[in-house]
């Protein structure tokens, strides 16, 4: 019985080798390529409302200067305009017992990343797991809403 367990296990490795060796030129010409957006916006505009935990609004704000830091000392000139159009505030009541903040994105920079710990990621690789489970603590909810631009009131 365990030798053919045995027999079993160098077939299944053996597979798995193979396709590996398949995979890897096909995973090395995807690398090369720039990922797509794990949070891309719509519209001309957006709101982002983020709910974080009362007790963890330290830690959150943290996680957004990192961000501030990261898009500033980025090289990628989309980032710069995305930090240009990109406002946060603080709501000053409660909602559903969270802290809300919301972020005003205005213009929106189509077809780029706003997921806050992947832009972290792309300046400060080897401090975003912090980052991460900082914001994966204190995150309690989020909303987005896209906006098309109707008119101006000037």
């Amino acid at each position: 019985m365990l030798r053919g367990f045995g027999m079993m296990r160098s077939f299944v490795m053996g597979v798995a080798l193979s396709l590996a060796m398949v995979a890897a030129p096909a995973f090395a010409q995807d690398a090369a390529q720039p990922a797509a957006p794990v949070l891309a916006l719509d519209g001309d505009a957006a709101t982002m409302t983020v709910l974080i935990k009362p007790d963890k609004t330290a830690d959150f704000e943290a996680v957004l200067a990192k961000v501030k830091d990261a898009l500033a000392k980025s090289e990628k000139p989309e980032r710069k305009q995305q930090a240009a159009g990109w406002t946060v505030f603080k709501a000053n009541q409660a909602v559903n017992g969270n802290t809300a903040y919301i972020m005003i994105i205005n213009p929106v920079v189509k077809g780029q990343e706003y997921d806050i710990t992947r832009l972290i990621s792309e300046v400060f690789p080897t401090e975003v797991a912090e980052f991460f489970q900082k914001y994966k603590d204190s995150f309690a909810g989020r909303g987005i809403t896209p906006l098309t631009k109707l008119l101006t009131m000037q």
